[in-house]
């Protein structure tokens, strides 16, 4: 896409110091080259009740930031796999070498050495196999002292530590290649100072676009906060953990919140919250996970992980079997009934159907299989969706041995009540979030993509890797607000408000592309 198909970004809110990063785990200054690095972790893309981490090709959920002392300006961006554990800049060249790495809680000590030219902004990661980097430290031109992890727990058992001190080499860190090096070292003492990562905004899971101009918006550490108009902060109501879901009553008065305290007691609770002043009123608690739907009407369900699904004010419970992160998550937007995944087979993961439930007569109703190709048999996935048109489109992934293939991330359109598939849309990473304004389908990706699709046929319109100066975000929730406004949470906590395009100058873009 050229710069004029670029959906222009009008306001960035909840921006901030070293806001790319996340939560800031370590700093190193530089006076030489007048730099100051950052590496922080936005965390893993998961709730108890949802999970968009999939993808075909490597995750990176973690950072590093390299700033210019005098104005913090953000100058280069490094996406790593593994928590950053040390930085240390080079004494004479324009380098700044990365470590990372974490032990994978089951057997091995995985993650890499990275330098990054401050000049090219090239990032390179240097060993040949995947090791744990903990401490690094120049001791001059050509030498990087480094303490490593050994590869699993069997070395961890044989040398009574899981730490290696070890010395690299490199007649010119500028120029050296990728994989190329294969390191040796001498068992030492492991690192014994944890990190104390310093708490900020991070993981955006739910905004909402009012129609008076104001923004709503979930995340970690906050189960709700009110932005104006023009982009101030007017209340927010603090969460001992994450801000999960957010349910805007049609009148537009009131909104239900649901927090999650993390997988430290993985407990819930369910408000609603006053949008003229932020004032709460407590609904349920739960010693579990639970997880929100909500239909046009504004009736409300609450689905446990374990038990019967609630439905308020009516209090009827159905039981819908186990739900779990990955299979179950169905949120669908302006639906025109409380519908849920529920499996039919064996197991709660297994057959699942699209069904519907009815609190009057307190009764579920089979509509259709999530699997609309019975001739594939796939495993399929939950995932967000949005009611247009008498149908549902909505998100989903086939499930793989080796992971998350690509072209096994889809979106369809299903006609409404009975599944038919009307078209397929494929894609090689897991969708965040789906929204439309008219017809069109604004769907985002974690791999930072936003890509916009005609209801009415599946074709796509337009797409867009987000950035916020001139940096990758990632989006993670999404709201459409008729007839121009686009409002999009990411993974580093801030909130984008884009103006959209129109679907007929979409349609002029496309055809001028072909």
């Amino acid at each position: 896409m050229t710069d004029s198909e670029v959906l222009p970004v009008q306001q960035v809110l909840g921006d901030g110091q070293f806001a790319e990063v996340g939560e800031v785990r370590l700093t190193e200054a530089d006076s030489r080259t007048g730099y100051v690095a950052v590496g922080g972790a936005l965390g893993r893309p998961l709730w108890a009740g949802h999970s968009v981490e999939s993808s075909s090709g490597p995750t990176a959920w973690n950072r590093v930031g390299v700033y210019r002392a005098g104005t913090l300006e953000c100058v280069h961006l490094v996406r790593l796999h593994w928590p950053v554990n040390a930085l240390a800049f080079h004494p004479e060249l324009p380098i700044l070498a990365i470590g990372s790495g974490s032990y994978d809680g089951g057997y091995f000590y995985e993650g890499e050495l990275t330098v990054l030219d401050l000049e090219s902004g090239r990032a390179t990661s240097l060993l040949k196999d995947r090791r744990e980097v903990t401490e690094l430290r120049w001791r001059d031109r050509h030498t990087l002292d480094a303490k490593i992890s050994v590869p699993t727990e069997d070395d961890e058992e044989e040398l009574d530590t899981s730490a290696l001190a070890v010395a690299i080499t490199v007649p010119d860190w500028r120029v050296v290649k990728s994989r190329s090096l294969q390191i040796n070292g001498v068992a030492v003492a492991p690192t014994a100072t944890p990190f104390a990562p310093e708490k900020r905004r991070r993981q955006v899971w739910a905004v909402a676009a009012l129609s008076d101009g104001r923004i709503l918006a979930s995340l970690d550490r906050v189960a709700v906060e009110c932005w104006s108009a023009t982009g101030e902060r007017e209340w927010s109501v603090p969460a001992s953990g994450v801000g999960c879901q957010l349910y805007v009553d049609p009148a537009e008065n009131t909104a239900v919140l649901n927090t999650w305290t993390g997988w430290t007691g993985s407990a819930s609770t369910v408000e609603r919250v006053r949008l003229a002043d932020g004032h709460v009123e407590p609904l349920r608690a739960f010693d579990r996970p639970a997880v929100v739907v909500t239909d046009e009407t504004g009736q409300l369900a609450i689905r446990l992980e374990t038990g019967p699904t609630e439905v308020l004010p009516s209090e009827s419970r159905v039981e819908l079997g186990r739900y779990d992160l990955f299979n179950h998550f169905f949120d669908i937007r302006r639906a025109p009934a409380l519908v849920f995944l529920q499996g039919m087979g064996q197991k709660a993961h297994q057959d699942k159907w699209v069904v519907a439930f009815d609190p009057a007569r307190r009764r579920t109703e089979r509509l259709f299989p999530l699997e609309w190709d019975p001739a594939q048999g796939r495993h399929l996935f939950g995932g967000p969706g949005v009611f247009v048109d008498g149908s549902i489109v909505h998100a989903t992934a086939v499930h793989n041995g080796a992971g998350l293939l690509p072209g096994n991330s889809c979106v369809v359109r299903r006609s409404y009540p009975d599944g038919k598939a009307q078209w397929v849309f494929t894609a090689d990473h897991q969708v965040t979030a789906i929204d439309t304004i008219g017809y069109t389908v604004y769907v985002t990706f974690n791999s930072g993509e936003l890509v916009a699709l005609d209801a009415a046929d599946g074709r796509e319109l337009g797409r867009q890797h987000l950035q916020v100066n001139g940096h990758p975000v990632v989006p993670l929730s999404l709201s459409a607000r008729s007839p121009d406004r686009l409002v999009i949470g990411t993974l580093d906590g801030r909130v984008l408000v884009c103006e959209t395009a129109t679907r007929e100058s979409y349609a002029t873009r496309a055809a001028t592309a072909q």
